[in-house]
């Protein structure tokens, strides 16, 4: 087998390794723990990880600006899945969940090509993203904010695999782009919400309309981690290297996620 061959599968095994990981902490361990770790940028801080790896450190600096903005896209992302949901009304499920993600993906696509012509600057992609921050959660207040607790639920062994599957084939398609479209969409690709994502077809096709929508509530809140992992890899990564580097980062990440929820709590 090729190079390229076994670092395909590499990230195919990282991705389910760490979705299965994370759900096996979170029931054997414990929930908080699993809570923090779930918080932390998974999906996104692999595609960093591997672009960077394959085409450089200096390379994925470059595109970091357009990361943060493309969290903008992924805010867009998650709101247009919720409001396409909630509006169709179809007695086919998976044609909603299929109508939602199309919608969606698109939304994703045009707001990743309008950033693609901007100019950005670290300044600027910080600013459209608290804006745009800011904005949806007033928006997801008033959808969400005022609904009764849901009540918890557990998903199988198989479903946790077949959900990093899923990562793990966002995951290659993304660093696969990244080598033939530049830096640029490379970060904005890097934003997508490629572990929540396949968290909300399970959950949309389980439980319709029941849970989905909270998961996108928690993520409206915990995206901001995002932001400091996109600004921690410009000044420590080059500093200290891609492997010590990570490690400091989701230190860091971790340490803003436990603060995060003392303040929430």
């Amino acid at each position: 087998m090729n190079s390229l061959g076994s670092l395909l599968i590499i990230k195919l095994i990282l991705s389910v390794l760490i979705i299965v990981g994370v759900a096996e902490i979170s029931k054997r361990i414990s929930p908080l723990i699993g809570g923090i770790i779930s918080g932390l940028p998974l999906g996104t801080g692999l595609s960093i990880y591997f672009i960077s790896y394959e085409q450089g450190i200096d390379f994925t600096t470059e595109g970091v600006p357009w990361g943060i903005a493309g969290l903008s896209a992924s805010i867009i992302f998650c709101l247009v899945y919720l409001l396409v949901a909630r509006k169709i009304r179809l007695n086919n499920r998976l044609l909603v969940i299929g109508y939602s993600s199309s919608v969606s993906l698109v939304s994703f696509l045009i707001i990743g090509y309008i950033l693609y012509l901007f100019n950005l600057t670290l300044i600027r992609a910080t600013a459209i993203f608290i804006i745009v921050f800011c904005l949806n959660l007033l928006v997801i207040n008033k959808l969400i904010g005022t609904q009764d607790t849901p009540k918890k639920s557990s998903s199988t062994m198989m479903q946790i695999i077949c959900r990093g599957i899923i990562v793990g084939a966002i995951l290659i398609l993304i660093t696969g782009v990244a080598s033939v479209a530049g830096s640029k969409w490379a970060g904005i690709l890097s934003s997508f919400p490629s572990t929540l994502f396949p968290l909300l077809i399970v959950l949309h096709y389980e439980e319709g309309n029941k849970l989905f929508p909270y998961v996108i509530y928690g993520f409206s809140y915990s995206i901001s981690t995002l932001l400091l992992f996109y600004i921690s890899f410009i000044y420590i990564v080059p500093l200290f290297g891609l492997n010590i580097g990570f490690l400091l980062i989701y230190i860091l990440c971790s340490v803003y996620l436990i603060s995060l929820r003392k303040i929430q709590n």
